[in-house]
């Protein structure tokens, strides 16, 4: 399957420079492993913190127990499963189209004890290329990812159904525009795609028209403009190349509001 669309923009990100440099030592270094904005509330002072509060926030409102099996789409190096799986037992298989994430973070599941689960290399549009035909879980979650395909969101609602199982929970954690496309160009530019980012309404309405059920929405750019704020003031500690490291643009988007940061839950109806 040719994914190289979002091959080329998700990769570009570790291209040799001054980018590789911040974006190793602030993801990988300050955050943990982390690669999300996690949920930055009054009390966090670190990202490393809004993304744990993030994984209980998840363990609660997804239900997820020792019984779950979970699917990480676009799971970086699979932090988050990783730590859901610890707390609760469940099970999981994380899916990244960048091998150098997945490689890292099988490493990190292999000294992790007590826990089962695996990360795979693979495209979000293609996941029965990677998934076995009946694999099917219980939960499913889309951190950050999904902005590379708004184009494209309907192939892989559809393509994501025949892994549901009955009365699966979806978790998306994904931006959307609240002014037209073409006041947003900036901030496609900085996340390296030409995917024409989805206003909110219509995102919402095409996860209904295609295999799921919105039981939950906030909006939860407080938050995320809270994240992206500590990013560019730790960038800016790392390196003083704000042309190349332009997590501002999207900063300065979110706290104009053009850009939503969105919390959205949605299930699998049970006669699918």
């Amino acid at each position: 399957h040719d994914f190289s669309p979002i091959a080329k923009a998700v990769v570009s990100t570790q291209s040799t420079g001054v980018y590789e440099n911040i974006f190793t030592r602030l993801w990988r270094d300050s955050c943990g492993d982390y690669l999300n904005f996690g949920r930055f509330t009054d009390q966090c002072t670190t990202l490393t913190e809004a993304n744990d509060i993030m994984v209980d926030w998840i363990i609660e409102h997804l239900n997820i127990t020792k019984e779950s099996r979970l699917l990480d789409i676009g799971c970086g190096r699979g932090k988050y499963a990783i730590e859901i799986a610890r707390k609760t037992g469940c099970t999981f298989k994380g899916i990244d189209i960048v091998a150098e994430f997945v490689e890292s973070g099988n490493e990190l599941i292999s000294k992790t004890q007590g826990i089962s689960g695996e990360l795979c290399v693979g495209s979000m549009l293609a996941l029965s290329e990677t998934l076995g035909a009946e694999e099917k879980f219980t939960h499913v979650m889309a951190l950050g990812c999904l902005f590379y395909v708004h184009d494209k969101m309907a192939l892989f609602l559809n393509n994501l159904v025949p892994h549901c199982a009955k009365d699966a929970t979806l978790l998306i954690h994904d931006f959307s525009r609240n002014v037209p496309l073409e006041q947003v160009q900036d901030v496609l530019k900085h996340w390296r795609t030409t995917s024409p980012l989805l206003e909110t309404q219509n995102y919402l309405e095409t996860i209904e028209k295609n295999g799921f059920k919105v039981s939950f929405y906030n909006d939860d750019t407080a938050m995320g403009l809270k994240s992206c704020q500590w990013v560019v003031d730790v960038a800016a500690t790392l390196s003083s190349d704000t042309t190349t490291f332009t997590f501002w643009v999207l900063r300065d988007a979110l706290k104009a509001r053009r850009i939503l940061h969105n919390t959205i839950i949605a299930t699998v109806p049970s006669e699918k």
